[in-house]
């Protein structure tokens, strides 16, 4: 291994490089086995992550969407042993294994070989034409799913039905827009839907107003009644200065709340557990009616309606997208929609609405802090920590071990095979209709 690669001739330096391949596939597919393993024990979420591809990105600085090609691949991997057992030893690129994983699914080993033999017979090339063709054969013969949150169908008497669940405050702001056009056009909720969908098409096909994203504040208002005898007692939190933060208001000793009942709920709508109010009522145009009885019963006596004092101004929000590079402050988050301006200090427990005690977060990991999945903490100078529910600082970059570190190349990957990294291809054209159609019926025979 040793001498200069000035001082090589042109085919030592061949030799050198396809050498090096081949032991970089292995190494990649080491790798790649590590990350599966992470994938499966689901690792991000102890991270306060979406999903492995985020902390990869976040802990690694890979882009996002080479991260998701790592995963996938991995998975292959993990799932295909022929397939690790060929990346391992250096036989297949990882360009060829990625080309293979995107066909593959669990148990399908048959059509694993084929398409090794595929890969070791020809180009990358001639490989991602048969997988393409493959895949073009899967989605002829496959239904699409039609999704988790929205569902479409037709009636017996060939109406079109639509049904749906969202959440409290997404259910709110549809139900809010077509009870506008309802309100001003006198028209039926059914046309306010159809209204609504033509009012979208025209704003996606206006080529000079682009579409922008809503802010939490600028979306239709929800109300939500508060039972004020109901509201759970809250351990104090203490704001930058140390100073303890308290209610503005505190019920009387001996009015207890009712851990079973439900102290808050959204006009019209059931009752809300306590994290989704919180969630509701830190950001977005929220509208407090505070009673002093329970929520439900019409005689109660109203105390307050809450105005919207709550909200950020353009400014403060403009100052916090700067502050945060336009994207979530979670660690490792790369949202960079739907920002929910987010009081550290819940607005309803005192807190300030001033950029020393906000920050950003995207939906998702608004709903996770307000379901105790994650705490935050100040750090100084408009900076935060976030610590998991079990302790862990999740804004902790993590480190190499030193012995991995330090650990010869050249004493790793003794198995590389001899002919790693070459292909056996002799040049002839790939009849693509053929390979297609060979291994389509191979397949289907072994399913």
């Amino acid at each position: 291994m040793g001498g200069s690669p000035r001082e090589l001739s042109l085919d030592e330096l061949g030799e050198r490089i396809v050498d090096m391949s081949g032991r970089l596939a292995a190494a990649t597919c080491r790798w790649l086995l590590l990350v599966a393993q992470f994938d499966a024990r689901e690792g991000y979420l102890s991270f306060g992550l979406a999903s492995s591809a985020q902390w990869l990105t976040h802990a690694c600085g890979i882009a996002h969407r080479t991260a998701v090609e790592h995963v996938r691949v991995g998975r292959s991997l993990l799932q295909h042993s022929r397939l690790a057992e060929e990346m391992g030893a250096g036989r297949l690129s990882f360009s060829q294994v990625r080309a293979i994983s995107r066909i593959v699914a669990p148990g399908e080993h048959g059509l694993v070989d084929d398409l090794i033999e595929v890969a070791r017979h020809g180009t990358v090339a001639h490989l991602e034409v048969v997988v393409r063709g493959l895949r073009t054969v899967d989605h002829n013969e496959r239904p699409t799913d039609l999704g988790e949150y929205l569902t479409q169908s037709w009636t017996s008497d060939s109406r079109w039905r639509l049904s749906a669940r969202l959440d409290p405050e997404r259910g709110a702001v549809v139900a809010a827009a077509i009870d506008a056009l309802v309100q001003r056009d006198g028209c039926s909720p059914a046309d306010a839907l159809l209204r609504l969908a033509e009012i979208g098409l025209a704003a996606v096909a206006d080529g000079e107003n682009p579409l922008r994203e809503l802010r939490g504040h600028e979306r239709a208002a929800v109300v939500i009644h508060i039972d004020a005898a109901q509201v759970p007692l809250r351990s104090a939190e203490r704001d930058q200065d140390g100073a303890p933060v308290t209610r503005s208001a505190e019920r009387a000793p001996g009015d207890a709340p009712t851990a079973s009942r439900s102290y808050a709920r959204v006009a019209g709508g059931p009752g809300l557990p306590d994290r989704v109010v919180q969630r509701l009522l830190c950001d977005g145009r929220i509208r407090t009616v505070i009673h002093d009885g329970a929520a439900h019963d019409s005689g109660s006596k109203v105390l307050d309606v809450g105005r919207s004092h709550r909200l950020v101004t353009d400014r403060q929000y403009r100052a916090l997208l700067l502050r945060q590079h336009g994207h979530c402050g979670h660690p490792g988050c790369p949202n960079t929609k739907n920002l929910d301006a987010h009081h550290r200090i819940h607005w309803i427990d005192g807190g300030r609405t001033d950029l020393d005690n906000l920050l950003l977060l995207c939906e998702r990991h608004h709903v996770a802090h307000h379901a105790g999945e994650c705490h935050i903490q100040t750090a100084g100078a408009g900076r935060f920590r976030f610590v998991s529910s079990d302790g862990r600082n999740l804004s902790a970059r993590l480190r190499s071990p030193a012995n991995e570190r330090t650990r010869p190349i050249e004493d790793e990957h003794a198995d590389v095979a001899a002919d790693a990294a070459t292909s056996r291809w002799d040049g002839q054209r790939l009849d693509r209709g053929y390979a297609i159609s060979v291994l389509a019926q191979r397949r289907q025979v072994a399913s």
